[in-house]
């Protein structure tokens, strides 16, 4: 028998290199593209642009250099230019910022000096360019005063008033801005009490499409509207009707139409609803829409989770030169591929297929060749280019070093019956030096959301619990998205009902293999995975450790603590709130069954974490403590709730060493 490869470890981490946001150049030659990389010593990231030929003849040159953070590199209309990001000026004189701004720089795309655009002192996003190519259309928060000291005091007199990874509002607003190549100082397009995001540039270069609530009520509902205002920020007008969530909007080639993604009626959690792609003519103004994708029964956008990158960017829809079609990612049965429509609606097409994930996509002004990120589960992201429904090249190796020399699983796709007779999906990873005659431990993994999904996709943890001998089961239960507006709504109001119905049958289905160890079973999750793993300890002993990550145990305190709870847990445990029908909100907390829990316990969470904040764990670990049961909790300081997947290098080894350690504790 061969000698296997090392295991992948939790400090491998501090190798892998992260690739996001592939932009193809309007010639199609090109691929410019962010290389995110660990810096050990300083305890943070590095990233910076590089560009790889098309036809992936030569291996990709780093574009910028530097020792700070470079990215969202965007190519102009001509080719000429990349503009993109940076924090390399550093921190203002007399600011009081913890992290020096992210402005704009603009560079010949051949090479040369980069030079500032922008001067705000506030983190710029939202790059486009403008079609004559002589501006930078960006979104920026408010600069303050001159003078303006932060004393950290902050009054809030609106429900709305914090964001999980941004912290408490400080009453400032985001806004467009339009930064000219001319070097004159750039200009802020809009105003008001209300945020802006995700503007586009129509193509004769005199409006600007973008996102905002800018309801009576937005404080208090999830409403996204579609606007256009021009480029001088008069006339602002809202394109759809002010009832649904709409996004990432893009103008067709001859500007008589915007398409965007959305939902009509934005309920209390929108993400238990299919999104879909829509058609809106460029001057309506309260429009209804054209839902081009009715009767696809599967949602736009990359879905498939990982621990590789916080959260994809939702890229516009991407139109075709002629007028014809428009193309977008979307989910099916845990992958992610280019699919379009016709421009009127209907017709769709695939456009790349296969087991993978693709992460982003663009496409060259002509639209026939696309850049993209793919990962798959032994992949964790790469560059690849092609043509719609020829075949996909990867064009870059940026891990290949490390993989190379690491063992790594290879899952196998699993189905079973779950509750009402369902099928769930799922897959299996067999544990490293496997031999179907001994007996392994099953580690369960729980996914987030619970409107995510596993599937195709890399995840460093995974990995790390196979390699040290145990399998891995991660699946799909009802609630998951890709599988059809009914399964992923299934969940609704009945969290640690059927799911987890689903996620015992999945266990046993395992135990049917015959080489799985009963005795040695193990669970583990985030997020609603976390909500999970309490409810499953405290409804079961069949498990012989478990660690909940980041997660809920108390519904009531979520309501009110969490940055989303006023509306999320209104709609997902059925229109309950602590005083309505607040015994529901209690019935379906893993902590009112506390006394049950007889698993040993690993509790890991984030100080800075306002999605599930850390008093649900300082809660469960209190109650445990009481009891006299094993447990142990573990906070991390710095980071908020996508720790895992994007947050301090050190707190994300300690992270996945933590939980691989106690599971072999308890072995």
């Amino acid at each position: 028998m061969p000698e296997l490869l090392p295991p992948l470890a939790p400090e491998d981490l501090y190798a892998l290199r992260f690739a996001a946001d592939p932009r193809i150049s309007p010639d199609g030659e090109r691929i410019a593209f962010v290389l995110r990389v660990v810096d050990r010593e300083a305890n943070d990231y590095r990233s910076h642009i590089w560009i790889v030929p098309f036809d992936g003849s030569r291996p990709a040159e780093q574009f910028t250099f530097g020792s700070r953070q470079d990215a969202s590199p965007r190519w102009s209309p001509d080719g000429r230019w990349l503009a993109f990001t940076s924090d390399r000026l550093g921190i203002p004189q007399g600011s009081d910022r913890k992290r020096p701004p992210k402005e704009v720089f603009v560079m010949p795309s051949g090479g040369g000096e980069a030079r500032p655009l922008t001067r705000l002192g506030e983190d710029c996003g939202d790059l486009a360019w403008t079609p004559a190519g002589d501006g930078v259309v960006l979104t920026a928060t408010d600069p303050w005063p001159a003078g303006h000291r932060d004393d950290g005091i902050r009054v809030h007199d609106r429900l709305r008033y914090r964001a999980d990874g941004v912290g408490p509002f400080d009453g400032r607003h985001k806004r467009i801005w339009l930064a000219c190549l001319d070097g004159t100082s750039p200009r802020r397009i809009t105003d008001g009490d209300h945020d802006e995001l995700q503007p586009a540039v129509s193509p004769d270069g005199t409006r600007i499409a973008f996102v905002s609530n800018r309801t009576a009520d937005r404080h208090r509902n999830t409403v996204a509207d579609i606007w256009t205002v021009a480029l001088d920020g008069s006339d602002p007008r809202r394109l759809t009707d002010g009832r649904g969530s709409y996004g990432n909007p893009s103008w067709s080639p001859d500007g008589s139409v915007i398409t965007c993604y959305g939902v009509p009626v934005a309920t209390g959690s929108n993400v238990s609803q299919n999104v879909h792609l829509w058609s809106f003519p460029s001057g309506a103004t309260d429009a209804t829409g054209t839902d081009l994708l009715a009767g696809w029964d599967r949602t736009v956008g990359s879905v498939v989770a990982t621990d590789m990158r916080a959260h994809a960017q939702t890229l516009p829809p991407l139109w075709d030169e002629r007028r014809e079609r428009v193309r977008f990612i979307g989910a099916d049965s845990g992958a992610a591929n280019v699919w379009s429509c016709a421009s009127a609606g209907g017709d769709l097409r695939a456009e790349t297929t296969g087991a993978h994930h693709v992460v982003e996509v663009t496409f060259d002004q002509a639209a026939r060749r696309y850049a993209a990120l793919l990962s798959t589960a032994t992949l964790p992201g790469d560059i690849v280019a092609g043509e719609p429904g020829g075949p996909m090249r990867r064009v870059t190796d940026v891990n290949g070093d490390l993989l190379s020399r690491r063992w790594l699983a290879e899952p196998e796709a699993v189905s079973f019956t779950g509750a009402d007779g369902w099928t769930i999906h799922g897959w299996l990873m067999r544990p490293r030096g496997f031999d179907p005659a001994q007996r392994w431990p099953l580690v369960l993994e729980i996914h987030g959301g619970p409107h995510s999904a596993y599937g195709h996709s890399f995840f460093h943890e995974f990995h790390v619990h196979a390699g040290r001998g145990y399998a891995v089961l991660y699946t799909n239960p009802r609630g998951s998205h890709s599988y059809g507006e009914t399964f992923v709504k299934a969940v609704v109001g009945d969290w640690g009902g059927k799911d987890h119905e689903d996620l015992m049958a999945a266990v046993d289905r395992a135990l049917t293999l015959g080489w799985v160890d009963e005795r040695r079973l193990y669970v583990t999750g985030g997020s609603y995975g976390g909500f999970m793993t309490n409810w499953i300890v405290s409804h079961t002993d069949r498990f012989r450790a478990a660690a909940t990550q980041r997660s809920i145990s108390d519904n009531v305190a979520a309501y009110g603590t969490s940055d989303i709870g006023w509306h999320f847990w209104e709609q997902q445990m059925g229109d309950a709130t602590p005083w309505r029908d607040g015994h529901k909100l209690v019935e379906r907390s893993p902590l009112t069954y506390v006394e049950r829990i007889r698993t040993p316990l690993l509790i890991l969470h984030a100080e800075r974490d306002l999605r599930c904040p850390i008093g649900q764990a300082e809660e469960l670990f209190a109650a445990l403590q009481v009891l006299g049961r094993e447990s142990v909790f573990v906070r991390f300081p710095e980071d908020d709730h996508d720790l895992t997947r994007g947050g301090k290098p050190r707190n994300r080894v300690e992270h996945c060493r933590r939980i691989a350690d106690w599971f072999d504790a308890h072995r």
